[in-house]
């Protein structure tokens, strides 16, 4: 079997505890814990950090989700991917994500791409 594009196997990819199953159908992404900053992060706070370690993970899963579909003979899929572009005095990463929709119900109906 494959993995899935699940909060559970993202949350593998991430520290623990910023992924939780709060109840009443609700699922929390922690940033403080995804930036393991403790308690020194405020709403007035730069995002940089935790968009970039959750981005980063999005990308580690959709590559361990590729490796198990070629481990099935199954072909790749794309989600998100990382790349470091830039030069060596100035990097930067960049980030892909790509979902397919579903034309009949346009964004209300994005596509996972592993089903």
């Amino acid at each position: 079997m494959t993995t899935s594009l699940s909060y559970t196997a993202l949350a593998e990819k991430l520290p623990a505890g910023s992924i939780e199953f709060v109840g009443n159908n609700q699922v929390k992404l922690n940033f403080s814990a995804v930036t393991e900053s403790g308690s020194n992060l405020a709403l007035n706070a730069s995002c940089v950090k935790g968009v970039v370690r959750f981005l980063q993970a999005l990308a580690e899963l959709t590559a361990q989700v590729n490796e198990d579909r070629a481990s099935a003979d199954l072909p790749p899929i794309q989600f998100v991917s990382q790349q470091l572009t830039g030069t060596p005095s100035a990097p930067e990463y960049e980030f892909t994500v790509r979902v397919k929709v579903d034309t009949a119900l346009f964004v209300d109906n994005l596509d996972d791409p592993t089903d």
